[in-house]
């Protein structure tokens, strides 16, 4: 009988330092114990079928003989299969490439794919369904396949072709398995439990096992907030070492924000089943979301050892080295009302080459913002806010989805939040503040209602937070919203959360962003914010999304939809409705720019404005009329366009430099100031910024602002640091501490032995004369 694999390779820990973050990896290993595959079709050959009856009654030893008997078989099918069930991921994929190299049947293809799909690399699973598809436009099992990988990137394009498909076989297991499964992802668990319903008896008929059945009955019983314990026994009584009862069940948590309680279950998972490699990793994922870092080691080495070349689990290894080499402060925060009791703490995590610079400004915005979001919601936290903020994107995506690459900036995990450092990204590409503030209004929200508000909401309270409390005030509607506005594509609010969750056409995820916040601003300006209170605390209940609006405002889902629209016509309904003159507005403008012809610019320019005042994002017409103002000498109504920009949340650094200068030349120092605040939370790294506007706090006995400038500047490591010490010496003055004024003016001496100035104040401290 020939070996699949000989040995195991090793991959050591200072070895897995080196080889930095893995996107998807196919390589040979012994033997694990991973999720069970249970396979619903009739092209599994009778040869695996037989195999397989051991697998689904947890007879794992005599499984895993039986594959391995097969290894010699004459089809090359059935060895790659065969090699697949035993996790011999390399041997699997070179057999099935072997036995597709001469062979247009489409089920080398369809097989192989699910490979791909097992091993979380979607995109090559799609190519290998759709290179089937040439071979038979109608085989099913293809057909069925490329569903299940379209489901995994959340796309709703796989409910039309389920629907297709089961309106021609509508008794196909695999079909309504997967259909009853894209409800739960949805939490509609009354459709979900009648679809399983219609399959029981088929799956009965066809001598299948009801494990997955039970699961996902598990899985509706959760998002129903009952119990799952009757459904994981019957599941355990088939197959005792079935932990995925529980592991895929706590999905159903993750989806809803509900990481403790999905470690419990996670918890279950490797406790009925220690070698469920998916088990362990997601688990000490898990536990790293609720900063349990060490039990995240724990569980992440485990998965390891027992599946060394799974992608998530080398990167989240690498994340936990990662997590060990940065800086960790703290600070407590104030109650404004009662200053002699806190808030709460903020345990703030940076990589050590950006913590001196974004420290202090990370524990200010934290400050402001847990002060801030307490009070408006009624609900203080009750464990310290974990705030991380990191420099290399794709470590800020394992620490997200244990993979590199994706798209977001921030993430909150509850009482965790974590996103993209400045330095992250392009430079001045994002408003790393507005990212902050946003995701720490999501940890109170969160909290406050114990993770179980639905996505809309969350999403729609800290949009709608950032536009009205955060550090700058932008609410341009992207044009894809407004798109989506003419096209009278806003969802209803009942079903919101699809919108997220199944979007219908690109771009829905971000415009549904958009409508939750255009939702819960409208209910703030109409009902006041204590509207959006009283729902938050309706969530925290259970209620539905009409019972919230019940509650609070005293309408149902459907009658506020009527309102909403109301108040959307009213505010954007001409301008969706003329975005096609808008676009060529634009596009003329671009033409004049190229052509140098100011005057047209400027009056094409103060139409588009007016067409649209609240578009201040990149490419707006404001900084355009401002740059053709300048280049007829009118600096002046330049700056005038510029302070009505930023006002409305104009925030491109070029443009507020220039502002910067201008205020300071006409001596409008107060205002100066403003905008130079702004651009720190665009680009905190510009030494003379925190220099000038320390100075300028320090001036006008803003005495915590001014340190926090000054810290900034020391942590950006200027040539010569004696001014910002002796700023912060003056600043302790102010605060009336002289042990620490007098020592910070020796620092500054020493970097700079003849600063008169600093000579001047430790005299004055020597000869004990007024510092003041």
């Amino acid at each position: 009988m020939n070996n699949f694999c000989l040995s195991k390779p090793r991959l050591s820990k200072l070895r897995l330092r080196k080889t930095g973050l893995v996107f998807g990896l196919l390589f040979c290993f012994a033997t694990k114990v991973d999720a069970l595959t249970i396979h619903y079709g009739n092209d599994r050959q009778p040869e695996l079928a037989a195999c397989d009856e051991h697998a689904y009654v947890g007879e794992t030893d005599k499984a895993n003989e039986c594959y391995k008997n097969l290894s010699d078989h004459s089809d090359p099918l059935v060895q790659a299969n065969a090699a697949a069930s035993l996790g011999y991921v390399r041997e699997a994929n070179k057999r099935f490439r072997e036995a597709s190299s001469s062979s247009t049947d489409p089920i080398i293809k369809t097989h192989w794919a699910m490979l791909y799909l097992k091993t979380h690399q979607v995109s090559d699973a799609m190519s290998l369904l759709r290179e089937a598809l040439l071979y038979d436009e109608g085989f099913l099992p293809a057909r069925l396949g490329l569903i299940e990988a379209t489901m995994r990137t959340f796309e709703s394009a796989a409910r039309e072709q389920l629907n297709n498909i089961l309106a021609e076989f509508p008794e196909n297991v695999h079909a309504l398995m997967l259909l009853a499964r894209m409800e739960l992802e949805l939490q509609n668990t009354e459709q979900a439990r009648s679809v399983l319903a219609t399959v029981k008896p088929l799956l009965e008929s066809a001598e299948l096992p009801l494990l997955e059945w039970y699961t996902l009955q598990a899985g509706a019983n959760l998002l129903d907030a009952e119990p799952i314990d009757d459904w994981a026994e019957k599941a355990i009584a088939i197959n005792p070492s079935y932990g995925d009862i529980y592991s895929d069940v706590a999905h159903y948590y993750i989806i809803t924000y509900r990481y403790v309680e999905a470690v419990e279950l996670y918890k279950k998972a490797v406790e009925l089943n220690p070698l469920l490699a998916t088990a362990q990793r997601d688990l000490g994922i898990n536990y790293l979301r609720i900063n349990n870092v060490f039990g995240a080691r724990h569980h992440i080495q485990k998965a390891f050892d027992i599946d060394p070349y799974d992608a998530q689990t080398v990167n989240t290894l690498r994340l936990l080295d990662k997590l060990d080499g940065m800086r960790i402060s703290s600070v407590d925060v104030p109650d404004p009302d009662n200053p002699e009791q806190t808030l709460g703490r903020v345990i703030i995590r940076l990589d050590r080459e950006d913590a001196d610079a974004l420290e202090p400004y990370v524990q200010n915005m934290s400050i402001r913002a847990m002060q801030v979001f307490s009070k408006r919601y009624d609900y203080k936290l009750n464990q310290p806010m974990i705030v991380e903020l990191y420099h290399d994107h794709d470590d800020f995506g394992v620490r997200t989805v244990s993979t590199p690459g994706i798209g977001l900036l921030g993430v909150t995990f509850g009482h965790l939040t974590a996103m993209d450092s400045p330095k992250a990204r392009a430079a001045n590409e994002f408003h790393w503040g507005s990212t902050l503030w946003h995701e720490i209004a999501h940890v109170i929200t969160l909290e406050a209602t114990s993770h179980l508000l639905p996505r809309w909401f969350s999403e729609g309270l800290s949009v709608y937070e950032e536009w009205n409390t955060g550090p700058v005030a932008d609410r341009t509607i992207p044009i894809d919203t407004l798109l989506a506005v003419a096209k009278n594509q806003l969802l209803p609010i009942d079903s919101l959360d699809s919108g997220f969750v199944r979007p219908t056409y690109n771009g829905q995820v971000q415009v549904s962003y958009m409508q939750a916040g255009l939702i819960c601003d409208f209910i703030s300006q109409r009902w006041g914010h204590e509207a959006l209170v009283v729902m938050l605390k309706e969530f925290a209940q259970r209620s539905t999304t009409s019972n919230a609006l019940n509650q609070a405002i005293g309408i149902d889902g459907p009658a506020f939809d009527i309102l909403f629209s109301e108040y959307i016509e009213e505010r954007y309904g001409e301008l969706a409705r003329s975005l096609d003159d808008y676009q060529v507005a634009n596009r003329q403008m671009a033409r004049a720019i190229s052509s140098e012809d100011w005057l047209s610019v400027s009056v094409i320019a103060r139409n588009i404005i007016e067409r649209y005042p609240e578009n201040v994002a990149d490419g707006n017409a404001y900084e355009v009329l401002a740059q053709a103002l300048r280049e007829r000498d009118d600096n002046d109504g330049a700056l005038d366009i510029l302070m009505t920009w930023h006002a409305l949340g104009g925030h491109g650094v070029e443009s507020m430099q220039w502002m910067v200068r201008e205020l300071r030349e006409q001596q409008r120092f107060t205002e100066a100031a403003a905008v130079m605040e702004s651009i720190n939370w665009v680009n905190p790294y510009v030494v003379e910024e925190h220099r000038w506007l320390g100075d300028y706090y320090l001036s006008h006995q803003e005495t915590t602002l001014a340190i926090r400038e000054y810290d900034a500047l020391l942590g950006l490591r200027p040539e010569d640091p004696a001014e910002a010490l002796l700023g912060k010496a003056k600043a302790a003055v102010q605060l009336g501490d002289k042990e620490s004024a007098k020592r910070q003016v020796l620092y500054a001496l020493e970097h700079a032995p003849f600063y008169r100035s600093a000579q001047k104040l430790l005299l004055e401290f020597n000869e004990g004369e007024s510092v003041d």
